[in-house]
Formats: structure tokens, sequence, C-alpha cells
């Protein structure tokens, strides 16, 4: 973590600001020299400066930028505290940091004299409860599956973000919610993006980290789309691609999420199109019996039908599309699924796999559906993109 990730984050259940403590940090020997001091803006909330002064910024800008924060404590007026693991702040609400300690007991361990005290029940508190327990699933499967594949380079950024002017991402300041290892987050710093914050709910953030670690204009946070750990009104631009449609409750999701957006901000989601409603009910028939089986288990599963679906679908439909006479008779008959998979990788067909077989939380839905989404947050300028019958891209520019 970076010193100039204060100047926008805040504790998750009360919204104030948060007090840095540092155990370990590391001077970058390199860095990506077009993110600039603007990345503050006028003010910077590590020093308590104003950074208008030339002199201030020559002075300050260096450790913020440079400087990695590897290991230390946010502590909030409010009693909260968050710690800082591998790089990356671990803003999760109280609840659900039992699965930090889960995950990372040598941290604990190792800083106990310098941390806050744990609660003595904290690793069960509210354990019980749906919703909660839906996250630590949610946690635990996205963290094997991008830590794992933490390589998978396909390029579904393009298709889950739908058309890219000019001004979507060039000098923005830009959340990935739901960022997987990072991949997207280095696409939206290749577009153009000032900043991007690459935030997920599940310990995918140590790929992520790793990943992005050399792009001084890319943080990674772990945190909770429904309690976001920003300020209000401090992002340009907020993109969820193939991840708010694996929560609990994605119309929720989108509607905490607005409110870090500026008055002139936008967002973009990618929803699953609910007209395959016959698919859906194979996969879901499928999925009662996946979700509750090992993860190795379920990786060799997605193999298995990936292979299926590569050997006998996918390649058979590309060798017939080379035939002209009876191309316009393939493309009829073929499943939209299939077209889609075309031009893709066999390894991409399989992961994709496991999205489908893998995760607690699956929802689809229609255009009307999305419509009422945008209605209740009464953006100024509004849009849905169908992408034949698998995908929705909704977008919404300034919100109310």
């Amino acid at each position: 973590m970076k010193y100039s990730v204060l100047d926008v984050v805040i504790c998750p259940v009360c919204h104030s600001s948060l007090r840095l403590q540092v155990f370990e940090e590391i001077r970058l020997t390199e860095k990506t020299d077009d993110v600039g001091f603007s990345i503050h803006g006028e003010s910077c909330s590590h020093h308590g400066t104003d950074f208008r002064l030339a002199a201030v910024r020559e002075a300050n800008w260096a450790e913020c930028m440079t400087h990695e924060i590897m290991s230390g404590v946010l502590e909030c007026e409010c009693g909260m505290w968050f710690p800082i693991i591998r790089g990356v702040p671990r803003l999760l609400p109280e609840e659900l940091r039992s699965v930090v300690l889960s995950y990372y007991p040598e941290f604990f361990e190792k800083y106990q004299a310098d941390l806050p005290p744990l609660g003595s029940e904290e690793k069960t508190q509210l354990a019980s409860a749906l919703e909660i327990q839906g996250k630590k699933d949610t946690i635990y499967r996205f963290s094997y599956e991008w830590n794992e594949f933490k390589d998978y380079d396909d390029d579904n950024f393009s298709i889950g973000i739908g058309p890219i002017g000019d001004g979507l991402f060039r000098g923005k300041s830009v959340l990935d919610a739901g960022c997987g290892a990072g991949r997207h987050a280095k696409e939206a710093r290749r577009h153009g993006a000032r900043e991007v914050y690459a935030m997920d709910l599940s310990n995918s953030v140590d790929a992520a980290f790793e990943n992005t670690m050399s792009d001084s204009g890319i943080h990674v946070i772990q945190g909770d789309i429904f309690h976001p750990p920003f300020r209000k009104a401090c992002l340009d631009l907020i993109y969820s691609l193939y991840a708010l449609p694996h929560t609990h409750d994605p119309p929720s999701g989108f509607h905490a999420l607005v409110p870090c957006l500026n008055p002139t901000g936008s967002v973009v989601v990618y929803l699953y199109n609910s007209e395959r409603w016959l698919s859906y009910k194979l996969l879901g028939l499928m999925r009662g019996l996946t979700t509750r089986l090992p993860n190795p288990v379920v990786r060799s599963l997605a193999f298995a039908v990936g292979l299926v679906d590569f050997v006998l679908f996918i390649q058979p439909y590309n060798l017939l599309h080379r035939f002209a006479p009876i191309r316009a008779v393939v493309e009829k008959i073929t499943p939209s699924h299939v077209k889609l998979y075309a031009s893709r990788s066999f390894k991409t067909c399989c992961t994709d796999w496991m999205d489908r077989l893998f995760y607690p939380y699956v929802h689809y839905y229609s255009r009307e559906d999305a419509v009422h989404w945008l209605v209740r947050e009464n953006f100024a300028e509004s849009s849905i993109l169908t992408l034949g019958n698998y995908g929705l891209i909704v977008r919404g520019t300034g919100p109310a």
C-alpha cells in the first residue's frame, strides 16, 4: 500500500478517516513516471499538507509514491482497525476479519504486540448468518481460483467494458470492483486511467498485488462491495466486470458503489443475461452439487466439461465455419456460447467453466431489471448494451 491511498480510503463501518501505523515498508527501485503528484489532488492526507505548493510536492511526493507499505495497521476513531498484509490493506468489516485471521495467522502472531486487541469472540461472531457465510464461501472460492490461475490472460476486458471512447479512462481515478488477479486494472491503466483502485473481497488480491506491483498507479485493496471503503464522490469511474452477479445481492452492491462516484462520474457493470433460462436451470442443478465439492475436484470437473465443450462443439464449429456453402446453416444452429468461445483458448474455456460451477452465487438479469437499477440511481445519462443472449453492459453517468 502506498501512502497516497490514505487520500481516498475510509473506515467501511463508520466512514471516518484512518490513521496509519507502519510495521514494514520498502522503497521501490522502479516505478511508472506517468502517474505524477496528481494522484493527491490538492492535499496529502499522510503529510497533512497542501500539494498546490511546489516545494511541498517536491519534498513529499517521493515518499508517498515510491514507498510500499508491506505490513501495518489502519485504525479508526470508532475502534475498528484493519491490517495491511503483504502490501494490501484488508478493509473488511469486522465480521469478515476472521477470514483474514485464518489465512494470515503468521502476521497476527508476528505483530501481536503492536496490533490492537482482537475481540474474544471475533472468530465466531455472526458466522452463522447466511449472508456472512456466503461471503466467506465466496472468499474461499475466488481466493483459490485467482491465486491458482493468476496468469490467466484471456482478453475479456474489451467485451465486458463495451465501447471505450477517448474519455472513458483517460486521466480518471478508477475503481475495479472485483479485480481478481488484477488483469483488468492493468488494462484500465493501458487505456489511460490516472490511477486504479483494484478491490476484491477474496485473497485473490495477493495475486493482484504481485501482478501489478511494478505500476505505481495501481493500488490493491481487499474490501467488500457492500461496504466500499472509499470517500464519497472520490472516483471518476467504477467498473465491475463478471463479479457483481456472483455476490449475494447484486442490486444492493450496485447501489452501495454509486455514492463513491463524483457528480459527473460513470459506472459500468457487466451482468449475465437471463434469456438463456433453460441453460441456467441446468447449470443450477449442476452447481447444487459442485459448490459442495472441494476446490481441486471442481477444477478437475471443469477441465473435463471444458474438454467435452471444446472438442465436441467449439472445434467442430471452427472447422465447419470455414466452408462457405454451409456457413449460414452452421451459424443458425450453433449455440451462442460456442460462437463466443470460437476464438478463445482451451485454457480460457476450462477456467470459465470453473466460474460456472464454482461460486456460491450466480444471478441473471433482464434488460428490464437493469433499467430498474439505473432508474433507482437517477443517472443523468444511461445505456444498456445487449451482447447476444448472454450479457448486458449497464452504464450510468452523473448520479443524482
